[in-house]
């Protein structure tokens, strides 16, 4: 995760699931190959719903930073 942070600076605080919490919360699907670790972002909206959410099959899919803060922007102007 720190590298990741370092490589792809987000004007906000990443929250890694390292319990899985999240992970099982959304029912993410797990495949053998990536032993359990899923490339997923899920924003959630002032009244508690996934907002967006993206959740890839390898660690390299992963939305990029700008269409994440385009959503973010999107629902500050709501």
């Amino acid at each position: 995760m720190a590298r990741f942070t370092r490589e792809n600076p987000f004007p906000f605080p990443l929250l890694p699931d390292t319990g899985h919490a999240t992970f099982d919360a959304y029912d993410v699907a797990d495949r053998l190959m990536s032993l359990g670790q899923r490339p997923a972002v899920f924003i959630i909206d002032k009244e508690g719903r996934v907002a967006f959410d993206s959740v890839g099959s390898q660690q390299w899919q992963i939305p990029t930073n700008r269409d994440v803060l385009a959503k973010l922007d999107e629902l500050a102007a709501l």
